[in-house]
């Protein structure tokens, strides 16, 4: 069991995490640290005061769980960055915490299902995109010849954009639906056939305090073009006119409003199609990859403090130091074979480049649109200008050296070491 005298500020229960930054924010904030999850990995032992292996599908076990490790003691908040962990963390809350604050169950529903999500709007008069929930390969095609090909099919409660394809006629939808339906089950039954909004997209990060949002960044976002969305990298500036910016930033208050998203965070993508803009998704978490640094950089705002700040119920401290121009291109490859590269140590400093490759030299890639493949890195710049951000781009890229090359029988392996294959 903690011990409540090791800090006069309370018990923080973090749900799943991998990051010692998610961790080091509640312990510098004043707060012991409880981890949850199905089963606590050994590195993140080390930054947390007391760690608990529980089923996370089981509500009943969880509280209890954390329950009998704090005895009579209410934790101040649990919180979790981890998007499908959003809806139980929401409930603890409700249940065990004496002054729960930030996002609610309702909240946490109507984000995490798409259906739910796009179906508030909609009432609400909100741009998304024209939506059908199915249960069958038949009825997706019904829905598809209502909507008009393209369409895009996407799981009901998915994220990473896994199982998200673009379907030009019959064919590529019966095969996309029934790879999805024999996919493992969601939470939640169904997917999402929906309009193709052709258009430039947009990642739009925000902070709500109460009820009044600010809108941290707006990256304009490089994809692949369909039949998959594979993430390219994103820009700041946006390229937005004023005009357009305030348009935008006018939406996401209303979209957060109507969703009831009140002293929380969120991420959200947002395509300008030929009648303007529509909403693709509202994600009630952080964003990934480094997308969080990218923000912090241009808006001074660290979503990760932001968000525990609003859970534990403490003020924002005021936002730090900003950068005109910054660049997030992802790592990704054309050819399947086996990648070489040369490590790269950044310079430091509040504004260096940053630079990851999640595949170790030697390890096998796949093409960018594979399913095995996706994004292996990232590499983060930052200046005054976009000439400067291409000569910084290009002397990292120069750098690293990366190289697929190939070798007779050479075939890529059917895993590799990334957690994940995809960026935000």
């Amino acid at each position: 069991m903690t011990d409540p005298s090791i800090s006069g500020a309370g018990c923080v229960v973090v749900l799943g995490g991998r990051s010692e930054r998610e961790f080091s924010v509640v312990r510098n904030l004043g707060y012991r640290v409880v981890l949850v999850d199905e089963q606590v990995p050994w590195h993140c032992m080390p930054w947390v005061d007391a760690h608990l292996d529980v089923d996370l599908d089981d509500r009943d076990a969880v509280a209890e769980a954390i329950r009998a490790e704090l005895g009579d003691e209410a934790p101040v908040a649990v919180l979790t960055h981890t998007e499908p962990r959003l809806p139980l963390m929401a409930h603890l809350n409700g249940l065990l915490v004496d002054t729960p604050r930030g996002l609610d169950e309702t909240a946490a529903a109507n984000c995490r299902d798409k259906w739910r999500t796009r179906t508030v709007l909609s009432e609400a008069g909100l741009p998304v995109p024209r939506f059908v929930l199915v249960t069958t390969v038949d009825e997706a095609l019904a829905a598809a010849e209502d909507i008009g090909y393209p369409v895009v099919v996407k799981p009901r409660d998915g994220a990473g954009a896994f199982g998200v394809r673009c379907c030009q006629g019959e064919r590529e939808l019966r095969e996309a639906v029934a790879a999805l339906f024999a996919a493992p089950a969601g939470a939640l039954e169904g997917a999402l056939v929906e309009e193709y909004v052709d258009g430039p997209e947009y990642a739009v990060q925000t902070v709500t305090h109460g009820t009044r949002t600010s809108v941290l960044s707006v990256f304009r976002q490089r994809m692949t073009p369909p039949p998959v969305f594979v993430e390219l990298g994103y820009e700041h500036p946006s390229g937005l006119l004023p005009a357009e910016r305030d348009e935008l930033d006018q939406l996401m208050r209303d979209v957060l409003g109507a969703l009831g998203l009140n002293d929380w965070i969120s991420h959200t993508q947002i395509r300008r199609g030929p009648d303007g803009f529509r909403v693709i998704e509202v994600n009630a978490r952080r964003p990934g990859g480094r997308l969080v640094e990218m923000t912090t950089a241009v808006s001074g705002v660290d979503m990760t403090e932001a968000v525990t700040r609003q859970a534990v119920g403490l003020p924002q401290p005021d936002p730090a130091a900003t950068v005109a121009f910054a660049r997030y291109a992802s790592i990704v490859f054309d050819d399947a074979g086996t990648l070489l590269y040369d490590e790269v140590v950044p310079e430091p400093g509040p504004f260096g480049p940053l630079v990851e490759v999640e595949v170790e030299p030697g390890e096998t890639v796949r093409p960018k649109e594979h399913p095995n493949g996706g994004v292996y890195g990232r590499i983060v710049v930052y200046g005054d200008s976009a000439e400067e951000l291409d000569l910084a781009e290009r002397r990292i890229r120069d750098e690293l050296s990366l190289q697929v090359v190939f070798g007779e029988g050479l075939g890529p392996a059917e895993t590799d070491s990334r957690e994940f294959k995809s960026c935000c």
